[in-house]
């Protein structure tokens, strides 16, 4: 009778998992690729396409996949070695499988849990039926949840956050930190005031890797559902992130906005990892990241990384004293559904409809579109903070007046943004969004209620876009290449 008992028990999930599966016609989907190799993904609906892109990405690049999917399960160490175990930690440390397996059920819409279903399935039916390409086979299937927390490291990292873990790792707490040699993306956009043939055009030129898990996957998504676009996405990711539709384009860039904050904590004199908060002295709860660790090209030794957890967030000890981080990263992952309705829109007005979910927690977006609209938006999480403490250096991590409060941000309106400009052209080259167009018409800094989150910077590529943009006239296609391609280097930083 127990044998009985246990296995219906165990029909009942697999009966469950497979009715909760998204059903696909994989007769449906096809994959065209052109001379370049770039897949072209037709289907009736968005789960077949999406199940398409799963197949192709795999297909071309099942390493990279493969490094995103070890790293949300904090298994990279055991096929990277070292490297690989600086990503287990900084996904441990930040906590993106908590954050999901917390936020995951009422955080999307049935449609978008359909596309990661039916994206699982296509990278699960891959992986079963390539087996020899595996890198650890115990790894997969895989499940929704594994690609999310793939995204929500992804939002850590284009926010900054490992620098600051390597800040507190390193000693040097200072949250400012000179920039002149930083590399990073270009984007730029120009509409009709600007353009010899009346057109609109925007440069997409983001600084990615050539290969690995951040590298750029080109491909085109279309579907009888509506679903029409070309760009880039990581390998792993289930829409485009970047590209253009027949109606619209964006690229992204970041402008290093201070959307994380590192607080240091006052240590009780005798009470072990007992620290001070608001009149009381409370425990810090221990953490522990296991990884196994490849050397020698064979040989994977066990390796545990202690951390901790305060009021704060997660928080690391340095020479005796405890750094707490906390950023807006953690608190949503929501970021890959705002992708795909900005895929599926088809004007400025649903663009900023998506845009409003405001689930990035930092990433700019530079606009254009066929009706001659180019837009610029720092599209952040900007979180209502107290103003007298000095939010670019270490904070006292002893009261709650420096304790921020999830989801409690600015709202969409209160965000950097800039539309069609008279001059006809925007930029954002990574340096402060009040430098993104012609002199006197730049949003004024100083009144902008999102002042204190932005630092005076300016580089070499921002300096010399804004130059060639002010000093020419109306541009024809070849001239807005050829800015787009300039290589000319301005020995100042402003």
């Amino acid at each position: 009778m127990k044998k009985f008992l246990w296995i219906f028990f165990l029909y009942v999930i697999v009966f469950n998992a497979y009715s909760n599966s998204v059903k696909i016609n994989t007769q449906n989907t096809q994959i065209i690729r052109d001379k370049y190799g770039v897949p072209h993904i037709y289907a009736p609906t968005d789960e077949e396409v999406a199940y398409g892109l799963a197949w192709a990405t795999c297909e071309d690049d099942i390493s990279s996949v493969q490094e995103n999917l070890l790293t949300a399960r904090g298994r990279l160490a055991e096929v990277k070695g070292k490297d690989g175990a600086i990503m287990d930690f900084i996904a441990s440390f930040v906590g993106a499988r908590e954050t999901v397996d917390k936020l995951y059920d009422n955080s999307f819409s049935p449609k978008f849990k359909n596309i990661l279903n039916a994206y699982v399935q296509g990278v699960n039916q891959y992986t079963k039926q390539h087996p020899e390409e595996l890198w650890l086979k115990d790894v997969f299937p895989i499940t929704e949840k594994d690609v999310l927390v793939g995204y929500a490291i992804g939002m850590a990292l284009m926010t900054n956050v490992p620098f600051s873990v390597m800040k507190i790792a390193d000693g040097n707490m200072w949250k400012f930190e000179q920039l002149k040699q930083v590399k990073g993306s270009n984007a730029f956009a120009v509409n009709s005031n600007k353009t010899k043939d009346g057109n609109t055009y925007l440069g997409i030129n983001s600084h990615q890797p050539l290969e690995g898990p951040y590298s750029w996957y080109e491909a085109h998504l279309h579907s009888d559902e509506g679903w029409n676009i070309l760009g880039g996405t990581f390998p792993g990711g289930v829409t485009i992130f970047h590209g253009a539709t027949p109606n619209l384009a964006w690229a992204h860039t970041i402008s290093f906005a201070d959307l994380d904050d590192v607080y240091k904590l006052r240590m009780h004199p005798t009470k072990k990892l007992t620290y001070y908060y608001d009149g009381k002295w409370l425990k810090l709860k221990e953490k522990v990241c296991k990884m196994k660790v490849k050397i020698f090209g064979f040989i994977k030794i066990p390796v545990t990384k202690k951390f901790y957890e305060s009021v704060y967030g997660p928080t690391l000890k340095k020479n005796d004293v405890f750094y707490a981080l906390r950023f807006p990263a953690r608190f949503d992952i929501r970021s890959a559904e705002q992708w795909y309705k900005m895929n599926k829109s088809t004007n400025l007005e649903e663009f900023k409809d998506a845009l409003k979910m405001q689930s990035f927690a930092g990433l700019n977006i530079i606009y254009a579109d066929k009706d001659n609209n180019i837009y610029y938006v720092d599209n952040g999480q900007f979180p209502k903070r107290n103003k007298n403490y000095d939010w670019w250096h270490v904070l006292p991590g002893d009261t709650s007046a420096t304790m921020w409060k999830a989801n409690d941000y600015y709202p969409f309106d209160s965000l950097f943004q800039i539309q069609n400009p008279i001059c006809g052209w925007i930029h954002s080259n990574n340096q402060t969004p009040f430098f993104c167009t012609m002199k006197g018409q730049n949003i004024d800094r100083t009144t902008h209620p999102l002042k204190d989150f932005y630092f005076a910077f300016n580089n070499n590529r921002s300096l010399r876009t804004n130059y060639l943009l002010s000093n020419s006239g109306k541009l024809s296609y070849d001239e807005f290449k050829a800015i787009k391609y300039d290589g000319y280097f301005i020995n100042m930083i402003a």
